[in-house]
């Protein structure tokens, strides 16, 4: 598992308003261009879950929880009314358990 190549994309679109702005266009487009730049690699589960906009699977992957929620919030909020996407986010987060965040 490459936790900490999903967590450096993860923070990229959060401190980077137009990588956040190029990943809400076409996520999986961005995905694969971003990795091709890095060394490392995503394993198949982390590229999809990233592609998808998924942040339950993301935090069920090891995402870190704090990087994660400013994720989810900056890519989903235009989407989905903050109080149903934070209630979706505790849910699918609770349905995880406690994830190894360990890199």
């Amino acid at each position: 598992m490459s936790k900490y190549l999903m967590n450096k994309l993860i923070h990229l679109v959060n401190m980077d308003e137009k990588a956040e702005e190029k990943y809400c266009a076409n996520p999986r487009a961005f995905v694969e261009e971003w990795e091709k730049t890095q060394k490392l690699k995503l394993t198949d589960d982390e590229r999809e879950a990233l592609a998808t906009k998924d942040y339950g699977k993301l935090y069920a992957l090891g995402a870190h929880p704090f990087t994660l929620w400013s994720f989810t919030e900056a890519v989903w909020v235009h989407q989905i009314p903050r109080p149903e996407l934070v209630a979706d986010y505790k849910a699918k987060a609770a349905k995880a358990g406690y994830p190894d965040f360990k890199t």
